[in-house]
């Protein structure tokens, strides 16, 4: 029925090409996360290491931003505009 429509045409092109290399999309991080979850484990201890890091990660991060705002809002506030009426 709807065999001659460009969209549907363009539509079925996509989907044969994403299947090509799409497969190692999923499959790599999948092979990543079995991995790890055979290392941790093996060693419990890299559970801590990793929780760990990814919440030094996430403090630096929310430090930084906040620092960030903080001089873009001294920074505003040292503008001096002077309206003229």
């Amino acid at each position: 029925m709807f065999t001659g429509s460009p969209i549907f045409v363009r539509m079925r092109t996509m989907g044969q090409h994403a299947t090509h290399g799409g497969s190692w999309l999923l499959l790599a991080p999948g092979l990543v996360l079995t991995l790890m979850a055979i290392a941790i484990l093996i060693w419990p201890e890299l559970l801590a290491y990793m929780v760990a890091t990814v919440l030094l990660f996430a403090g630096v991060s929310l430090t930084l931003w906040g620092w960030g705002l903080r001089q873009a809002q001294r920074r505003r506030s040292d503008v001096h505009t002077v309206y003229y009426q």
